[in-house]
């Protein structure tokens, strides 16, 4: 399993969130953004190039700038299609995990 607890943890608030975790993942630092209940984190684990993670609910090293911009679309964000970008820049890889629903941006 993989060890989440010294990456940190930022409350999804919109575009906000999105330019916080741009700064971090800028500077290829890890972060975690724990999204609302509300946010619909359904994504095609094969089309974004996702691994089994743990449990069927857990994506992981999905590609960043794919999952991302299906995320914003989903959810009419386009601040996360940015992040996205800037994560793939950066050399990161994103694991979706539904069941905490958050969104791990890490390298």
């Amino acid at each position: 399993m993989r060890d989440y607890s010294n990456m940190p943890v930022l409350e999804w608030e919109g575009e906000i969130s999105a330019k916080k975790a741009m700064a971090q993942v800028h500077h290829a630092e890890p972060v975690i953004l724990q999204m609302p209940r509300d946010f619909r984190l359904g994504i095609d684990a094969v089309a974004c190039g996702c691994k089994p993670g743990e449990t069927a609910e857990q994506h992981v090293d999905c590609h960043a700038e794919e999952t991302l911009k299906f995320l914003a679309e989903e959810n009419q964000v386009p601040a996360l299609a940015r992040l996205g970008e800037v994560a793939h820049e950066a050399g990161q890889v994103v694991d979706v995990l539904l069941d905490a629903w958050q969104i791990v941006i890490h390298d």
